[in-house]
């Protein structure tokens, strides 16, 4: 970054609070994307929304100082609310039937509404309007660059139906013909009476390129009922 906009952004202005908040999607984006790449549960979405509360939060601090030197009783409520709405956002995040975590993206958005919330009560409306825009910037646009980075990982998580128990090692088998390496392979009996078991993996493919061609040449045996990737 040029000299300059670093010493912009150490300015309390519109401009260097619009830089600070740049730098933090910058940041979050860039340790998502080496998250995603493995595909891990917490994303781009995630890591974004997560570096541009915390650094809202910071701002606010330092707005309330400017504006309330000798108020510094008035952070100990912003400080409560925080940590408080962090459990709150952990009780949206579930785990699926198969293994899926779902939530992470919801928790860290209502963890981020909070600290413009918080940026709103202390009257700090420019904050909350560039914030916003980082925000909406994360879900709505860098959900289709999340969804593109996901199809092109090596990596992925197998769930699959399979009609019988015998055909289980078949399946397990035609991974390794195909080159793909496998971890972390867990079975279940499904609930509903005369189907198969049920068979949940970590799979990497030999290159990238290949992977849908696996994913495709999977859903295609006979004995498959239903394959989902993610």
């Amino acid at each position: 970054m040029p000299q300059g906009l670093i010493a912009s952004s150490g300015q309390f202005t519109t401009f260097g609070i619009f830089l600070r908040l740049a730098a933090a999607t910058l940041a979050g984006l860039l340790v998502g994307l080496e998250r995603e790449a493995k595909n891990k549960g917490a994303g781009i979405k995630t890591h974004v929304l997560v570096c541009i509360g915390s650094a809202l939060c910071m701002i606010v601090g330092e707005y309330v100082y400017l504006q309330f030197p000798d108020g510094a009783d008035i952070t100990r409520i912003g400080s409560s609310v925080v940590s408080g709405v962090g459990f709150l956002g952990v009780g949206t995040i579930i785990v699926t039937g198969n293994r899926e975590v779902r939530g992470l993206t919801t928790a860290a958005g209502l963890w981020a509404c909070a600290c413009i919330g918080l940026a709103a009560g202390a009257g700090y409306i420019e904050g909350v309007l560039l914030t916003l825009g980082f925000v909406m910037f994360a879900l709505l646009v860098l959900r289709y660059f999340d969804k593109a980075l996901s199809r092109l990982s090596k990596d992925f998580d197998l769930y699959v139906e399979i009609d019988e128990n015998h055909n289980v090692k078949h399946f397990l088998h035609e991974l390794r013909r195909m080159d793909v390496t496998f971890t972390n392979v867990r079975f279940t009996k499904s609930n509903a009476p005369g189907d198969g078991p049920i068979v949940m993996l970590s799979a990497t493919a030999p290159k990238i390129a290949q992977r849908e061609l696996v994913v495709e040449h999977l859903r295609d045996l006979e004995y498959v009922r239903y394959l989902e990737d993610f």
